[in-house]
């Protein structure tokens, strides 16, 4: 039966959910995939399996450490600081991933990708719940409701203290690759909207760019400049967004 819609799709991840083996869900899960005959279908199912599945953010760190020590043309992290902010990076994009996942099982949800992603990196387990709960009830308005409720008050509660400050960050952002030319007028804002989003994902990361932003735009840039150089890296092995769009976004990962 090949599957060719999101309903299908949705379908599908209920039985597959609903198998008591989780060797079976894997095998399942990548049967289906490769029967999907449409992207967006096929997308989906495959960042549920990785998120519901596969473990989520742990596995994803797991291959990505990995692949780290592999990695022959990469030069080696040997500063610890260095190290956890790569690693905090590289999960953060592993969280902006799973957050089209969510929204295409919750279409009603209002949350901006960056508040999603910041639900996905503190509250997992929740989160991976209440999608689970979403697709076995696909056909049950009252437990999607459930669903929809119990996930909207969980990226409630993480609204940032920060949170009027935005647009500050957004425009540091863009304003920084704009000096560094070194990408063409379509895609510059696409980039700077994926490093606001890596910056707002964290209440220390975003805490310390409005502190240089309010005392020294140098430090800004700098702080942006470094969170880029690791977005690169992390995009090196194949974790994060492209600048091209979401649909790069899985086709690398």
């Amino acid at each position: 039966m090949y599957i060719r819609t999101h309903q299908d799709a949705l379908r599908n991840l209920a039985e597959i959910l609903d198998l008591p083996e989780r060797r079976d869900r894997i095998l399942q899960s990548t049967v289906r995939i490769m029967l999907c005959l449409e992207v967006e279908p096929r997308l989906f199912l495959a960042d549920c399996q990785a998120l519901l599945i596969e473990g989520g953010l742990e596995t994803l760190r797991a291959r990505r450490r990995d692949a780290l020590d592999e990695a022959e043309d990469l030069v080696a992290v040997v500063d610890p600081e260095e190290d956890r902010l790569f690693e905090e990076i590289a999960t953060a994009l592993d969280a902006l991933r799973f957050t089209d996942t969510v929204r295409r099982a919750f279409p009603d949800l209002r949350a901006d990708r960056w508040q999603i992603a910041r639900a996905i990196l503190l509250y997992e387990s929740g989160v991976r719940e209440q999608l689970s709960a979403v697709i076995k009830g696909h056909d049950d308005e009252a437990r999607r409701k459930s669903a929809h409720n119990a996930l909207e008050a969980m990226i409630g509660a993480l609204r940032p203290a920060w949170g009027d400050r935005v647009g500050a960050l957004r425009g540091a952002c863009l304003e920084t690759l704009k000096e560094v030319g070194d990408l063409d007028f379509d895609r510059i804002h696409q980039e700077a909207e994926t490093l606001f989003e890596l910056f707002a994902a964290s209440d220390e990361r975003a805490a310390k760019l409005l502190s240089a932003i309010d005392a020294d735009q140098v430090r800004a840039a700098d702080q942006i400049r470094r969170v880029r150089e690791h977005l690169a890296a992390a995009r090196a092995l194949g974790d994060g967004p492209s600048p091209d769009g979401p649909d790069s976004l899985r086709e690398v990962a």
